[in-house]
């Protein structure tokens, strides 16, 4: 069972030493970014598709920006930067873009001439993303450069109320979506915790192993709160903030929808109506939370701004666009066996394929027990993983020879004693299969730098991990910076509330009907989001859970009978996505014609791209094989074999906001 991740890394929270890191950052950003920025070229050409806005060119080489990035091109969606003078220089031309982001971290400083260009984006139609600290500060200060955000007006909700709060601006704790805001972010059945099934309850953000997630935010108050008292609810009952000192084109028109929100009632997700554009508003510092192993909300809201609010197509991360799920059995003791015996003869392994991942040494929880399978000298479990190696099945290490050594002891200062373990675990399940294992799962979800290095090193293509739960497979950043291991994809658990798998039930106090539940409605989700996720467990555990691992596999098949499911091996899935990642890809407006354009070195086949329906009508392939498929919500343009991909379409603008 993997271990809850530690404290260090716990999601969701900047501890005082990280907000000090992220004050330092922004007083850097302000020292560069009062310099003399180079002139944007006034031929600047921007495709249609996401702009994520910076304050110079040198911010591109920031982590946060990577990260906005990564997420960005994980989720399917184009994406470019742009500087603010170049954003400027644009908007004054009158050139349309589909969608612009202002970053947490890298952009806290903006001058006056960016907010009202922003302003003037947004009222003229533009869709616009505002994150958390972003043009906060005055573009030669290192303060706050109003009473308030100067975007409060533009976001529909008064923030960053610094010179009436003070040392409440800023406050930590948990935060709380919708039934609405749940649907409309497609959030993953299990991450949130709702109390009871009333429509309009809220649901606590979760993941697995801690009580409470806990996010720092900015304390809020609703646009018209200066004519109501009490409404900032601050501890020492001050008076309600000044009026704002920023008010430009219309401020405070439109609507607000607020979907996720603090336990205090502060707005954290939000979108707004003003002028004939929309802002979506994220009250958290998403960039910085996906370097710390947290991005599920970064990928949920990037996913719903591109697709929903600025109707950017969507290159799928799985093969067709079919949805599905690893299924990872964790094997790591002498327990396992006979389940593992009873579960072949009952014909379950006849389906999958699945992805099973075995400790092999002797010993288990301590070194002496004897509870381990002991690969080497147990003629019957080489036997058991050469049949479902031969079978399809995805045969891969868990750890680690000694499975709860490794977990608790294994540490990034004692390599020389672990790595053998390591070792010996992959030669036993070498020799068993007659092939090099290239998955991995890590014991309690320990996985020490070296070790990642190790798998890196040995050619693995794939690993599942504690972090980033609820995403699919993703690229790991290590103490805030990416992986230099590119190639090889993380598999995030999918968490149901606290827990990660059917063992830990009744630790929990919770009943078999309510992960059985759980599973048919993921298998559900991933199915109509076309996203792959993993769950995992203990084949030990098994015979406890009958109806749990019967409604598994009935959800499956129904699943699989209407095409719209099946399962995955990690390491396929890996494949396809260093596949995906070499795939160049453009969208262009001309008049109102859409053209998609997209190449690769390697085969597009069966690369996948989501064009919503409400803004897209007469597909047409214009070069290359494919084909194009309607559904409800998207049209499914699927390629072909070959290196190319051409497709146009007649773009119309949506008659309903989100």
């Amino acid at each position: 069972m993997p271990a809850p991740p530690k404290k260090s890394d716990k999601p969701g929270q900047y501890s005082m030493a990280r907000k000090l890191l992220l004050l330092l950052a922004i007083l850097v950003i302000a020292t560069v970014a009062s310099m003399t920025w180079p002139q944007a070229d006034s031929r600047t050409q921007v495709p249609t598709g996401l702009v994520l806005l910076l304050p110079h060119a040198d911010a591109r080489q920031h982590t946060i920006t990577q990260a906005w990035l990564d997420a960005a091109h994980e989720e399917g969606l184009p994406i470019s930067t742009m500087t603010d003078d170049e954003f400027i220089r644009l908007q004054a031309s009158g050139q349309p873009m589909a969608g612009v982001i202002l970053p947490d971290t890298v952009h806290p400083n903006a001058s006056d001439l960016l907010v009202n260009t922003l302003y003037q984006f947004v009222e003229g139609g533009g869709q616009l993303m505002v994150n958390f600290d972003a043009a906060l500060f005055q573009l030669h200060h290192k303060h706050y450069a109003a009473d308030e955000s100067r975007l409060s007006a533009l976001v529909g909700v008064r923030y960053a109320l610094y010179s009436h709060l003070q040392d409440d601006t800023l406050h930590s704790g948990p935060v709380f979506a919708s039934r609405e805001g749940e649907r409309q972010l497609a959030i993953q059945p299990g991450k949130l915790d709702f109390e009871d099934d009333a429509p309009d309850s809220w649901g606590e953000l979760t993941t697995y192993a801690y009580d409470h997630l806990v996010y720092d935010h900015f304390r809020t108050a609703p646009w018209w709160a200066a004519a109501a008292p009490g409404l900032l609810r601050t501890r020492d009952a001050r008076a309600d903030p000044p009026a704002p000192t920023h008010v430009p084109l219309g401020a405070g028109s439109g609507s607000l929808r607020t979907w996720v929100k603090s336990e205090q009632g502060d707005v954290i997700v939000s979108s707004h109506a003003h002028g004939q554009g929309q802002v979506l508003f994220a009250n958290l510092p998403l960039g910085y939370l996906k370097t710390r192993t947290d991005s599920y909300l970064l990928h949920r809201m990037l996913s719903f701004f591109g697709t929903h609010m600025a109707h950017l197509p969507r290159l799928a991360a799985t093969p067709n666009a079919t949805g599905g799920m690893v299924l990872n059995l964790h094997v790591d003791s002498s327990f396992a066996q006979k389940p593992l015996d009873d579960l072949e003869k009952s014909g379950w392994f006849d389906n999958g394929p699945y992805s099973i991942h075995v400790t092999a040494g002797p010993h288990a929880h301590h070194e002496g027990d004897r509870l381990g399978l002991n690969i080497p000298q147990n003629p019957w479990m080489q036997a058991f993983l050469k049949r479902q190696h031969d079978k399809g099945h995805e045969v891969g290490n868990h750890g680690g020879w000694t499975h709860n050594v490794f977990g608790n002891e294994a540490d990034e200062h004692n390599r020389s004693r672990f790595e053998p373990y390591l070792v010996r675990n992959h030669d036993s399940i070498r020799d068993a299969i007659g092939q090099e294992p290239v998955v991995y799962s890590a014991p309690m979800g320990n996985q020490p730098t070296w070790a990642t290095q190790w798998l890196h090193e040995r050619g693995f293509k794939a690993f599942y991990t504690t972090a980033d739960t609820g995403l699919g497979a993703t690229r790991s950043y290590i103490s805030g910076q990416p992986s230099p291991h590119s190639q090889m994809w993380n598999f995030p658990i999918s968490n149901f509330k606290r827990i990660a798998t059917v063992d830990e039930l009744e630790q929990f106090g919770l009943e078999e009907d309510e992960i059985r539940d759980f599973i048919v409605d993921l298998f559900a989700h991933v199915s109509e989001e076309h996203l792959v996720r993993l769950f995992y467990f203990h084949p030990a555990t098994t015979p406890q859970y009958f109806k749990t691992m019967k409604a598994l596999q009935e959800q499956a098949q129904l699943l699989q009978i209407q095409k719209v499911f099946r399962w995955y091996r990690m390491a396929d899935l890996s494949d396809f996505m260093n596949r995906r990642a070499t795939v160049k890809w453009q969208v262009h407006d001309q008049q109102d014609q859409r053209q998609l354009q997209a190449r690769s070195q390697d085969t597009l086949d069966s690369m996948t791209w989501l064009i919503p329906t409400r803004s897209a009508k007469d597909l047409r392939i214009t070069q290359g094989k494919g084909r194009i498929e309607r559904q409800e919500h998207h049209w499914l343009v699927s390629a072909g074999p070959g290196q190319t991909l051409g497709v146009a379409w007649t773009h119309q603008a949506p008659g309903e906001r989100p």
